[in-house]
């Protein structure tokens, strides 16, 4: 049976688009929603993973404010709120610097220090939690690999006197690594593709186009979105006339959610830049690490069985 022009028009389309689920961006975001879950399960509330990178780097000594938000990969306005947050939980003491009176600097309170005794062992236990799919040998390549994607290169030496057992420091957090990675992705996704599309109905309008009368529960599932994302996402691109709804002939509660001809186009627009964010996000790495990365990145996202005889680990 011969394809039609329209349908070989779609496969040839469909395989210049990304697949999400061996797409280093897409499983970046899918990896720290897995950690953020395993975090939400053991803290419920009682200290967020900014709140403790923050924590972290302020260990070592006071920090001014703007340091401190940096070196916990936090903009201008989450750092504001977290020190906001910690500093009436008595946990931050803020004075002026003495040689900049427009300057706060940050010091941990005793309660603080306190505490950190008790939630630094539960933090490496969610860690832990995390790379539980990897053997030990395959937790620690990857966890060192992660790091030089999350800083572009190298990332910051560990002082001599780093005290494990205080604090985990964020340059050796997988959690911490995984969200300043998908930060950074978000950086390179707006330099390629701007404000053409975002990554979130990027991976929408690619899981639709990959999946033939898939509803809108699935697509959003695929897209690794939750519910009330989902449903903003598909209203957003109906606005824009690059999706279409229509009932469930199996089930009329259900909406199937289908392309219009304008996002075949956009989409097809979007894939060369899309590449380029994945290009960008591994470029520290060599070609032989990236294959091995992506494959232990895929276990931890989705949580599946590595094949280890088909994928060495590589040195």
């Amino acid at each position: 049976m011969s394809l039609t022009d329209e349908e070989r028009e779609q496969g040839e389309a469909r395989s210049r688009m990304l697949r999400l689920h061996t797409s280093p961006g897409h499983l970046i975001r899918r990896a720290h929603q897995v950690h953020t879950a395993l975090w939400t399960e053991e803290f419920d509330g009682e200290v967020t993973g900014p709140q403790y990178a923050l924590l972290s780097v302020l260990a070592s000594g006071s920090m001014d404010q703007r340091s401190a938000g940096q070196s916990a990969s936090l903009d201008k306005s989450t750092a504001a709120d977290v020190v906001a947050r910690l500093a009436r939980h008595g946990w931050l003491a803020r004075r002026r610097d003495a040689g900049d009176r427009r300057r706060y600097l940050l010091s941990l309170t005793t309660p603080a220090r306190s505490a950190l005794r008790h939630i630094t062992p539960r933090v490496a236990a969610v860690q832990r939690r995390f790379l539980e799919p990897l053997s030990p040998d395959e937790s620690a390549w990857f966890s060192a690999v992660l790091a030089r994607v999350a800083f572009r290169g190298e990332p910051p030496a560990v002082p001599e006197d780093a005290d494990a057992s205080f604090v985990l420091l964020p340059a050796t957090a997988p959690g911490h690594l995984l969200r300043r990675s998908e930060q950074l992705q978000g950086v390179y996704w707006a330099q390629h593709v701007g404000s053409l599309l975002t990554s979130p109905q990027y991976a929408l309008l690619t899981a639709v186009a990959w999946n033939d009368d898939i509803d809108q529960s699935t697509a959003g599932e695929l897209a690794s979105l939750d519910k009330s994302s989902t449903t903003d996402v598909i209203a957003r691109l109906a606005r824009r006339g690059l999706v279409t709804a229509r009932p469930d002939p199996r089930d009329r509660r259900r909406k199937l959610i289908d392309l219009t001809a304008e996002a075949r186009e956009v989409v097809e627009r979007v894939a060369v830049a899309a590449e380029l964010v994945q290009r960008d996000l591994l470029a520290p790495l060599r070609a032989d690490e990236v294959t091995r990365f992506v494959s232990l990145l895929e276990v931890l996202a989705y949580r599946r069985p590595l094949l280890r005889a088909e994928h060495p680990l590589s040195d």
